[in-house]
């Protein structure tokens, strides 16, 4: 088979990518494969162009509901809009089972599909149907629990591939060390894989680590983007809060429209945000890790971390979304000490309780069902009475889940569906105990992982790459990293000398800068120089106005604070842990 003529009459390209005729070669042949390539480097042509060639159907699973849409648009925009379809829970129960009737008349040759599908029967009885050639496991490290973005509805999906005949299984990932490359084919048991591994090295990116205080990181984050050819740039943020907060202060530093971009926004929102920075009509982006995934932008040129993300696979995915067109780009990562803190702290809070198991299965176990046996409780409600946070309650799911006590159905993303398989006995219950110690471990490799990452001297590039197996000599075409080439980082502008005049204009100086924001306690303790281990955590003590009344007497500082606040000079927010907000300076 010419895959050169297939590969021109398809997408109308020239020549393969390195790795990709090697995958196209073991689709079309029907056997297994392991597709490992970084970011940007073409792994979806290794299963399209085979489909398109194929005379039978091929599935493709994908975690991302905005991955599949885009995928499946830019092959409509190609012209193969009558041989592609999509199945997941945004579409109507009608559109997704014309889809699949599709599929089994044979009319399609690529059916894109949310994993969660394959716990409904009805759909995978009707999808039985059709004749399934390949089936596509796309970012594959979800199956791993040794994995960064690990997903329990990955788990039945060997099972779904046999079941439906699929002559053969090609995973494809962007970020799997050896060992989640292992425990990929172990856990998708692939038969004797054809492992496509194209190398972990983007030359064309540079890789650089700042330590700014928390008051000092806005600042570097605007001279990194002054830069000349510095955008368009996507900049991470550890929360929502945080993404509004930034990009609002960074739209005002750089003189430029900065939008933010999170889960909480509105699905119309979101959808503006994203083409509005596809069509280059706004610079920057500030986004929660929610946004990425399926973006196809290729001329991002810096990708900034404003927080260290939770493991190094996670950081490389992100930062490897600057520079997919091979221009000079960089990727820079905001360190604070207090990042390494928060990632203790979520660590330890995200342990459960042995006892939770027993009592989730028990819980579901007492809901109504339906004629098939079926529960569907709202998500909040479940982790509202076990008193957890979503990513335990679907941590719990998925213990249970492996240990066969539920089995889950689709649902919308607010519910929790499924059925009861087996009784909790002690058996499952040591199951989900090993299991949760299994998670715990992984996690705190990743913590160590990617501290060793921000704390190294030696080059970076070359820890990404021994991170992920690759013994490859590092080459870069600009700068390596800032290790490599210091001057790579950006300097801290000087600040503009902040004149402080008395003790109000300290204590609104203060409600201005500390990152985070702090109470009324905390600020006093600031401007009265204290030592204490937040305010060396959070960098207070970098502050202008820290130590400025160590003369004064605390409780004179506070007694001052609350009549600032009385008289509207302050503000506070509200909550339990109300903190200060000081008016927007003005001019005059």
């Amino acid at each position: 088979m010419d895959l050169e003529g297939l590969l021109r009459e398809f997408f109308g390209f020239s020549g393969f990518r390195t790795g990709q005729r090697e995958a196209c070669e073991a689709a079309l042949a029907g056997r297994d494969a392991l597709v490992v390539m970084p970011t940007g480097s073409g792994k979806s042509l290794c299963y399209q162009l085979p489909a398109l060639a194929r005379e039978d159907l091929t599935i493709v699973v994908s975690p991302l509901v905005s991955l599949m849409q885009d995928q499946v648009e830019a092959l409509e925009a190609r012209g193969f809009g009558d041989r592609v379809a999509l199945v997941n829970s945004q579409r109507d129960a009608a559109a997704n089972e014309q889809a699949v009737a599709r599929a089994t008349r044979g009319d399609l040759r690529l059916l894109y599909v949310a994993p969660e599908r394959f716990s409904s029967p009805r759909f995978v009885a009707g999808i039985r149907e059709a004749a399934v050639g390949l089936f596509v496991v796309d970012e594959a490290h979800c199956v791993s629990q040794w994995g960064h973005d690990f997903r329990p509805d990955y788990f039945r999906l060997a099972d779904a591939a046999r079941y439906l005949g699929a002559r053969s299984l090609l995973a494809s990932t962007a970020t799997a060390t050896p060992r989640v490359a292992a425990d990929i084919e172990t856990r998708l048991a692939l038969r004797d894989p054809a492992r496509i591994t194209t190398g972990f090295d983007r030359p064309n990116l540079s890789f650089a680590v700042a330590r700014p205080a928390g008051h000092e990181k806005a600042r570097l984050l605007t001279a990194a983007l002054s830069e000349e050819g510095a955008l368009p740039a996507i900049v991470y943020a550890g929360t929502r809060a945080g993404s509004e907060e930034l990009a609002q202060e960074l739209s005002g530093a750089l003189g430029q429209e900065v939008l933010a971009y999170h889960a909480g926004l509105e699905r119309e929102r979101r959808a503006t945000v994203q083409r509005r920075f596809l069509a280059d009509e706004v610079p920057v982006v500030v986004a929660t890790n929610a946004f990425g995934m399926g973006v196809d932008k290729p001329n991002v040129r810096t990708v900034v971390h404003a927080s260290v993300p939770s493991s190094l696979e996670a950081y490389y995915q992100e930062a490897g979304r600057a520079g997919r067109d091979g221009a000079l780009s960089r990727a820079l990562l905001l360190a604070e000490n207090r990042d390494k803190a928060l990632h203790v702290h979520f660590i330890r809070r995200d342990e459960l309780d042995e006892r939770l198991p027993g009592r989730l299965a028990e819980r579901l176990a007492d809901a109504s069902v339906d004629l098939e046996g079926r529960y569907s409780v709202a998500a909040d409600e479940l982790a509202r009475d076990l008193k957890v946070n979503g990513d335990q309650l679907r941590a719990l799911l998925g213990h249970l889940a492996r240990a066969g006590v539920v089995e889950p159905a689709p649902s919308s993303p607010d519910r929790v569906a499924g059925r009861l398989a087996r009784a909790f006995d002690r058996r499952a219950a040591t199951q989900c105990h090993a299991l949760a110690a299994e998670g715990t471990r992984a996690r705190w490799r990743q913590y160590r992982e990617i501290w060793g990452y921000v704390e190294t001297g030696s080059c970076r590039r070359s820890a990404i790459l021994r991170h992920f197996g690759d013994r490859a000599r590092p080459q870069a075409e600009g700068a390596c990293c800032d290790a490599c080439v210091p001057k790579i980082v950006p300097d801290l502008p000087a600040r503009e000398p902040t004149e402080l005049r008395d003790l109000d204009d300290a204590i609104l100086s203060v409600a201005r800068a500390a990152r985070p924001a702090v109470g009324r306690t905390t600020c006093a303790e600031i401007l009265h120089g204290a030592r204490t281990k937040k305010i060396e955590r959070n960098s207070y003590d970098g502050l202008p106005a820290y130590a400025v009344s160590a003369r004064r007497r605390r409780a004179e500082i506070l007694t001052r604070i609350d009549e600032l606040i009385e008289e509207g000079s302050l503000g506070t927010s509200g909550g339990h842990y109300p903190v200060l907000q000081a008016p927007v300076a003005t001019a005059g």
